[in-house]
């Protein structure tokens, strides 16, 4: 064993929590991380996982799996939008899905890992009047996680889609690194992922602190890239399924896969998160 190999540092470790198709995972691990376990519910994503991440243990329900989950460094997740997004009924976390958050924290709480990364739908702000992001951070709190959050929008990461998502960094009773709260300006962007002329060729990254008015942003549904001229949509369309996890040559318009893709957090906005975070170690 030479003297480099003696010194290298182990690789820091990551659980996934609500993995989907791996997006949280990708950008972690090539910000050097190593996906340790990943919980994910659905089937045919969990096959995803198995595929991609054959080193990580896949487990089903967040309810039940904590007895099977070793500690990490860090755990993210992406807990389900589905009570806080503007298309459904919005019955916040009291939902039984959006509600599964607790059931996250209870993981977190027990395993305590260094830092924690939540995402979700910006609609989670104004859910209850506020009163459910409010929840979210005093839970935090409880459980010794002081942190702070910030809206990233995907297209600002070289990514041909407009996808705004909440992230709530937190660090067990250890602020994360100060460099989570500043622009990943144009000298940080992805180079070589969006194409010149492009509708995003010119993007710049922004920084949401919150909302003055108080009012809310609605996610809409509809084809993941909205382009007029259809050809040209297919192709963007598999160029997005690609940017949110699924492997080249596989198209979101098949139903499965554009749920899949729909679902999944982008792995550049992960990549740039986890980028910070690993300085730490």
């Amino acid at each position: 064993m030479d003297a480099q190999t003696f010194f290298r540092r182990p690789e820091p470790t990551v659980g996934s929590l609500f993995a989907g198709i791996g997006g949280f995972d990708l950008g972690f691990e090539a910000a050097g991380f190593r996906t340790a376990w990943q919980v994910e519910i659905d089937p045919v994503c969990r096959a995803v996982l198995a595929d991609r991440f054959p080193h990580a243990e896949q487990h089903e329900d967040v309810r039940t799996c904590l007895p099977a989950l070793s500690r990490t460094d860090v755990i993210v997740g992406g807990f389900p939008c589905q009570d806080v997004s503007a298309m459904g009924k919005r019955r916040g976390l009291a939902g039984k899905r959006t509600g599964l958050f607790f059931d996250a924290m209870h993981i977190v709480q027990t395993l305590q890992p260094r830092w924690l990364v939540l995402e979700n739908v910006p609609g989670l702000l104004f859910s209850n009047d506020g009163r459910d992001f409010q929840t979210v951070l005093e839970t935090l709190a409880e459980c010794g996680y002081v942190g702070f959050w910030r809206v990233l929008d995907s297209r600002y990461f070289g990514v041909p889609t407009k996808r705004r998502r909440i992230f709530v960094v937190a660090g067990f009773r250890e602020l994360p690194p100060v460099g989570l709260l500043g622009d990943a300006g144009p000298m940080e962007r992805v180079s070589g992922q969006t194409e010149a002329g492009s509708p995003w060729a010119d993007a710049h990254p922004t920084l949401l602190a919150g909302f003055a008015d108080g009012t809310s942003i609605d996610i809409s549904g509809g084809n993941i890239v909205a382009v007029a001229d259809s050809r040209h949509q297919m192709v963007e369309r598999q160029r997005a399924s690609e940017d949110y996890g699924l492997r080249r040559g596989l198209d979101a318009a098949d139903a499965t896969q554009a749920r899949a893709a729909g679902n999944a957090i982008c792995p550049k906005v992960a990549q740039w998160i986890a980028e910070k975070l690993i300085s730490t170690f």
